[in-house]
């Protein structure tokens, strides 16, 4: 049997200051990484080097992305988040 080696997981959240619901997922990123570790960063879309990002997701937000790859838009529930980077940790895919 030939166990997977570690994956590296990135998860992007593409958010920007006034949206409240990206205070909520950013909430439900840090409680999941304690459990599954992973690499967090965010990507304000309102920022001028991340235009094309306002026009994919200006009326998206908050959008997450594991290794450039979309998995959530608007609501990111825990338990759903959790099975996804498990998923990706076992297979690689989302």
């Amino acid at each position: 049997m030939v166990i997977s080696p570690a994956r590296r997981i990135l998860l992007t959240l593409f958010t920007s200051k006034s949206c409240s619901l990206c205070i909520d997922a950013k909430y439900t990123i840090e409680k999941v990484q304690k459990k599954i570790p992973c690499d967090f960063e965010q990507k304000d879309i309102k920022a001028p080097e991340n235009s094309d990002w306002f026009e994919k997701y200006k009326h998206d937000i908050p959008v997450l992305h594991i290794n450039n790859q979309f998995i959530f838009k608007h609501r990111i529930k825990q338990d759903e988040l959790e099975r996804v980077l498990n998923k990706y940790k076992e297979t690689g895919t989302v």
